[in-house]
């Protein structure tokens, strides 16, 4: 290539482009999903790129007030979708909201014209995503097909357990009737469980990437490191309080440790009452505070800078942003050795306990605990060694989604699907 040719090519791939974005939610209040679906809205703005946005209307109020100039077209709950939630039909509700969602995203793509088509969620490489004609279509990051430890497997809900046993044939099923992520020119992959999903719904490896799931906003990547000096018996766990986060295993485990140990709670959600009478009931009160939920941002970073570690034993992370939050900070963690928090961390870089049973588990956070507070010298020596990992894994959005980019231009290069 001619030094001309490759001026014009670097300038063309580095162009502005016109992207449209389809998730059902995009919200800072939701976290997870939401969270990730706006940040990589803005982080793509922010490189200059054209961007639009299908979501849907639950979220219309906060990104009035929040972000009113992002350009966003919103799908409305008809008397369907009421009638599916008072007799919770939730299978039915999920498939009509989706093909709504994907009915709009095709009307505002035939006037926008987009480069790409990129559904950033749902996530679950299970649930239908239906065909989008003549649409270059990128969808991810997929991220699911997390199991139970095999000696929590009763904490499953059922549910999940059995979605489990009928994976194969429901896949096979699904992937037939529903060809969305057959015909994606692109699926961004959060992992090797997740690519053995899609490939039971009739998905192509040479379709999949694999990719970190998230990346973490340029105010905290920056933020500096928490040095761990002295004793600190004051402990956290982060993030919306569901059944899988295990919270009630920190909780137990609080009154095995030190008197001293205390335990702050950061987030809500369906089990918080259930989490405050075990506390009462255990006589912890006084030890473990329930804050609620606490918005990303400076006054989060100074709250999370009084503790000693971030305790969570989830059982089903699919990824973990509370523990990448935790590694660019600096931040100590004691989790349970079992998929999300694997792929990000290592030996030295985390107390990661054996998920042999639930008395282990709390004995073991117990354990972690006493040392950690007792120890500087070792907290110190992990908060150094995991905020060296995310620095080697890259969790910038921005460095995250310059990754990306090539996957859009490959994606386009692959033509129209049909």
């Amino acid at each position: 290539m001619t030094g001309a040719a490759a001026t014009a090519a670097s300038a063309e791939e580095g162009a502005p482009r016109r992207i449209l974005l389809v998730a059902p939610n995009i919200s800072r209040r939701m976290g997870g999903e939401g969270l990730k679906a706006l940040q990589i809205h803005l982080e793509l703005r922010a490189l200059g790129h054209d961007v639009r946005q299908v979501a849907h209307a639950r979220v219309r109020e906060e990104m009035a007030v929040a972000y009113p100039d992002l350009a966003i077209d919103y799908v409305e709950d008809g008397p369907a979708q009421i009638w599916f939630h008072r007799l919770k039909l939730k299978p039915l509700l999920a498939l009509l909201n989706a093909w709504q969602l994907h009915a709009l995203a095709r009307s505002v793509a035939r006037d926008f014209r987009p480069w790409v088509v990129h559904f950033t969620s749902p996530i679950s490489p299970v649930l239908p995503y239906f065909h989008m004609p003549e649409q270059r279509v990128v969808i991810g990051p997929l991220n699911g097909n997390v199991a139970h430890p095999p000696a929590f497997k009763m904490r499953e809900p059922r549910g999940k357990r059995l979605g489990r046993l009928i994976l194969a044939p429901m896949q096979a099923v699904l992937g037939r009737l529903f060809r969305g992520k057959r015909d994606a020119l692109l699926l961004i992959s959060g992992g090797e469980r997740t690519m053995q999903a899609l490939e039971l719904g009739g998905c192509a490896r040479a379709q999949m990437v694999e990719t970190l799931d998230c990346g973490i906003p340029d105010a905290l990547v920056d933020h500096a490191r928490f040095v761990q000096q002295g004793v600190n018996h004051r402990f956290v766990q982060l993030g919306r309080l569901t059944g899988y986060k295990a919270c009630d295993l920190s909780i137990r485990a609080v009154a095995q440790a030190d008197p001293a140990t205390t335990l702050d709670i950061i987030g809500d959600g369906e089990e918080r009452d259930a989490l405050e009478a075990l506390a009462a009931r255990l006589g912890l009160a006084d030890r473990v505070r329930f804050v609620g939920w606490v918005p990303a941002g400076p006054n989060l970073y100074a709250r999370l800078s009084q503790y000693r570690a971030l305790v969570l034993p989830s059982l089903a992370e699919a990824n973990g942003i509370a523990f990448q939050e935790a590694m660019v900070l600096g931040l100590p963690i004691v989790c349970v050795d079992w998929a999300g928090p694997q792929q990000l961390l290592g030996p030295g870089e985390a107390i990661m306990l054996p998920p042999d049973g639930e008395a282990q588990v709390v004995a073991g956070i117990a354990a972690a605990m006493d040392r950690l507070a007792r120890d500087p010298a070792y907290a110190e020596s992990l908060s150094r060694a995991a905020h060296a990992r995310a620095a080697a894994l890259g969790f910038r959005w921005r460095d995250l989604l310059a990754r990306w980019l090539p996957l859009y231009r490959r994606a386009a290069a692959g033509g129209i699907s049909s």
